[in-house]
């Protein structure tokens, strides 16, 4: 499967079934959007430390690096921020649909590719 057959699939679960786990990301920091098609379920919100503990990064045998980590951290914090931003956009004109965003982890299943990471975004649907 293709790397764009594989980011339309995770779209397709982040509109579909796990719409809440991706929403309620989006204003949580402590923790990153994780797809992971070995585990169950396989889209989940994982703490950071938790992040660490499943998906080593450095060493021998690990899958990416701790500056591949910095770089998720930080698509994390400015994703946030957005989110932050426009749900207080929202708030005050709920007719306006801003959008908000927050990162997917992408873990792979070949232990020979790097884990590789996509920020995602969607709109705040009135009322939410």
């Amino acid at each position: 499967m293709s790397l764009e057959d594989r980011d339309e699939e995770l779209l397709a679960l982040l509109d579909g079934p796990f719409k809440r786990v991706r929403d309620d990301n989006h204003v949580d920091p402590h923790s990153i959007l994780v797809w992971d098609s070995s585990r169950i379920p396989v889209i989940e919100a994982v703490g950071i430390l938790e992040l660490l503990g499943r998906y080593p990064c450095g060493g021998h045998g690990s899958q990416w690096a701790a500056s591949d980590l910095l770089e998720i951290l930080l698509d994390k914090r400015n994703q946030y921020r957005k989110s932050i931003a426009s749900h207080d956009i929202s708030d005050d004109d709920p007719e306006i649909t801003p959008a908000c965003g927050t990162v997917v982890l992408i873990a792979s299943d070949d232990p020979s590719r790097g884990h590789r990471w996509v920020a995602i975004n969607a709109l705040i649907e009135p009322g939410e």
